[in-house]
């Protein structure tokens, strides 16, 4: 269940995190009215101009699908195919860098279910292999009923089997198809067209199944059961949109002005923020496509990369308290393009930022909804929408609690974010795509980029540190994901990538950018160990852990001398240095007395350095001799209880991890009388 702590205290809308340092001031600089509003020339400020999305791949895209793309042209009479019929599905790394790319056969536009054309291709593209399963159909490729009566048709035959009511039957992804026998198990003899939907028993995600129709919706073909890790599509909005579909109505959260354009409320209000849902205006609009395909590549970084299910419930997934909305019980992340926004007094439109957002409402059944909201263009921006998504991933497994724009927290939870995001763009390679060796966020949406995680505004953490806003102060982590992705040298200090670097700047295969992946495993690893109140020395002190956490597992790409690397690149950032001071000067005390010693440790920005391992020594025999041991408190104290019989020097020392966390304090004198 998704659950927001202190969300009372909090009050309707916790907490946002935008890409930009101010969600809404004054009206920015380009501002200008919204679509609707009159203007002098034609040109819409929201135009229809679309941009064509990449290729899908399911995984990482990779130039294999070129090469094969290429031969299935070539060879296409050789093989009895028509390339007309085929668009990737899919590109599946092997053993020794060879590459099978998967092709779904589609006639007249109409897919052919569990068609496959696969092409298999050496890693600089030589034809090795091709395996075909396709059909050939040539019948009529039009459906007899539509696609509402085929899916009112199936609720009451599968209702009717089960002796279930048709209101507990769920249906999604309803779409027509053609069947041929010899590729679909468990169906009838011969080649024909058939609806095919996914199904399900609401609120029993075990009964999701696979399901076919017949063309007529007279009679359920096939019905066959699958249970895997559920990943659907989210629902996107395109927030100025009007779709013209019966039934359909204004989110909740919406504020419409004179010229009828449509705002969210960034300050909240007694409506919240609004959710994208199945019946919503917008949904599924023509600009909204783009926004949808980068979401479902974020997706599916975190889950090849990281192994997380970001649509989980747990993380963005929204599930309608309402199941007769959706149809289903099963989570769908929610987004909005297009985004103009409002605090109540000033209007953006166009809202030139993007933000996620979680907030408590009865719309969710876990009573918990969140959501991204993207401003004009933004929905081009992957890195962009990866990083909004990444928030409420953070937020879920640490910085689930307000927080100043200038602590340290916040410029972690922003770090993090950024690490993300531009780790999947730098991972997903589109078609034409120049490399971005400065590891530059939202180069898509604006000219020049927002901020770079190589040459970030500030660079280390030192004595020149100050308190900014937190998406200036990242870049202390910003530079160090970069330089365990890539390598490169701080000072005098020379830091190893954790893994293979493409040697021309973009990643075609994932076994070029190890580096990338094991590092967000690390980073994704060292956040699920911090607090909400987490600071830089904390995060530096997690990322050992769990960097030797990952060695003593022998996880893949992960040693002492792994470790000793990363504690290098660490403390050259200036995430190990700590400082002990405010040591208590005891003076002249009485044999045998109580005294207690204290001492402050605090990190080189003056954050509190919380649950450092602590030593109380004294000078003995030409050596320091430790007496007592104890941990820092939560503001960075650590207090000694001691008796003395003889007059001696004292002092606060700690070393811990091999070493890398190491400060001493000042030497004090105790005499005794």
């Amino acid at each position: 269940m998704k659950f927001f702590p202190r969300a009372n205290q909090i009050g309707l809308a916790l907490v946002s995190f935008a890409l930009l340092s101010s969600l809404l001031g004054v009206s920015p600089a380009r501002a200008v009215p919204g679509p609707n509003a009159p203007v002098a020339n034609s040109d819409s400020l929201f135009n229809s101009e679309s941009l064509s999305a990449p290729e899908s791949l399911g995984r990482i895209e990779r130039n294999e699908v070129k090469a094969a793309r290429a031969h299935l042209v070539a060879n296409a009479a050789g093989w009895g195919v028509n390339p007309l019929e085929y668009q990737a599905a899919e590109a599946v790394s092997l053993a020794g860098g060879i590459s099978a790319v998967r092709f779904t056969q589609f006639i007249d536009g109409v897919e052919v279910a569990n068609s496959l054309l696969a092409i298999t291709v050496t890693s600089n593209g030589a034809l090795l292999s091709y395996t075909k399963a396709t059909s050939d159909f040539s019948q009529e490729t039009k459906a007899p009923i539509t696609q509402e009566q085929a899916m009112s048709s199936l609720v009451k035959l599968l209702a009717n089997e089960n002796k279930i009511s048709p209101e507990q039957v769920s249906i999604s992804k309803m779409e027509l198809v053609i069947v041929d026998d010899a590729l679909v198990d468990d169906v009838p003899f011969g080649k024909y067209l058939a609806w095919r939907a996914t199904t399900s028993i609401s609120g029993s995600l075990t009964s999701l199944s696979l399901s076919y129709l017949s063309a007529d919706g007279s009679t359920v073909l096939s019905t066959l059961p699958y249970v895997r890790g559920i990943a659907e599509d989210p629902f996107v909005c395109d927030m100025q949109f009007d779709v013209g579909n019966p039934g359909y109505v204004h989110q909740l959260g919406l504020i419409e002005e004179r010229y009828g354009n449509r705002y969210v409320n960034i300050s909240s209000g007694k409506l919240g923020y609004p959710l994208c849902r199945k019946d919503n205006i917008g949904l599924g609009a023509p600009e909204t496509e783009i926004a949808k395909a980068n979401i479902i590549r974020t997706w599916d970084y975190f889950s090849s990369v990281l192994g997380q299910d970001i649509n989980a419930e747990a993380y963005l997934g929204n599930i309608t308290s309402d199941l007769s909305i959706t149809n289903e019980a099963v989570p769908r992340i929610s987004a909005f393009v297009n985004v103009c926004a409002t605090n109540g007094s000033a209007y953006a439109c166009p809202y030139e930022n993007a933000f996620w957002v979680p907030w408590v409402s009865p719309d969710c059944q876990s009573k918990a909804c969140s959501g991204i909201f993207l401003g004009k263009d933004f929905d081009v921006a992957d890195d962009v929408i990866a990083h909004e998504l990444a928030h409420g991933v953070s937020f879920a497994i640490a910085f689930n609690s307000a927080m100043s724009e200038t602590s340290e927290t916040y410029a972690l939870s922003e770090a993090v974010s950024d690490i993300f995001g531009e780790a999947m763009d730098q991972l997903n390679v589109t078609e034409g795509e120049a490399p971005d060796p400065n590891w530059i966020l939202g180069e898509d949406v604006q000219a020049g980029g927002i901020r770079s995680l190589k040459n970030p505004q500030i660079a280390r953490i030192d004595k020149n540190w100050i308190a900014r806003d937190g998406h200036d102060n990242n870049g202390p982590v910003n530079k160090l994901a970069y330089l365990l992705a890539n390598g490169g040298k701080v000072g005098k200090t020379n830091i190893n990538p954790l893994g293979t670097v493409t040697n021309d700047g973009l990643c075609n295969s994932t076994d070029e950018c190890t580096g990338i992946s094991r590092m967000s495993q690390l980073v994704f690893a060292t956040t699920s160990k911090l607090t909400a109140s987490a600071n830089y020395f904390d995060f530096g002190k997690q990322m050992v852990i769990a960097c030797s956490d990952f060695a003593n597992n022998n996880t893949d790409g992960f040693n002492k001398a792994t470790c000793k690397n990363v504690a290098s690149a660490l403390k050259a950032q200036g995430f190990t240095s700590f400082k002990i001071t405010r040591t208590t000067k005891l003076g002249s005390v009485s044999r045998g007395s109580k005294t207690v010693i204290s001492a402050k440790a605090s990190g080189t920005t003056g954050s509190p350095v919380v649950g450092q391992a602590m030593s109380l020594q004294i000078y003995r025999g030409n050596k320091w001799v430790t007496v007592k041991t104890a941990s820092t408190d939560g503001s960075g104290v650590v207090k000694f209880r001691a008796k003395w019989g003889r007059s001696t020097t004292y002092r606060v020392i700690s070393k811990t991890n091999g070493g890398i966390f190491s400060a001493t304090g000042k030497t004090a004198r105790v005499r005794v009388r």
